[in-house]
């Protein structure tokens, strides 16, 4: 397993449960947003606002990591 893949899964351990099931069933199973919806049981808005959170809150996780390791790009 490389650096990045071993990064990724120590965020997404760090996200809420629902917003890393969302993300983890849209962008690795890549079911389409209506399919995660129908899989979890929530309206399709709510795994919209999942996501963009759960995206967020992953890049920063992310992005915090590659500045502790010395490679993080500075967002001034």
């Amino acid at each position: 397993m490389d650096e990045s893949h071993v990064a990724l899964v120590a965020a997404l351990r760090q996200l809420p449960e629902a917003q890393r099931q969302a993300l983890v069933l849209h962008h690795i199973a890549d079911l389409p947003v209506q399919q995660v919806a129908a899989e979890v049981g929530v309206p399709e808005g709510t795994i919209k606002a999942r996501l963009s959170r759960g995206r967020a809150a992953l890049a920063e996780l992310l992005a915090d990591d590659a500045g502790l390791a010395g490679g993080g790009v500075s967002h001034a």
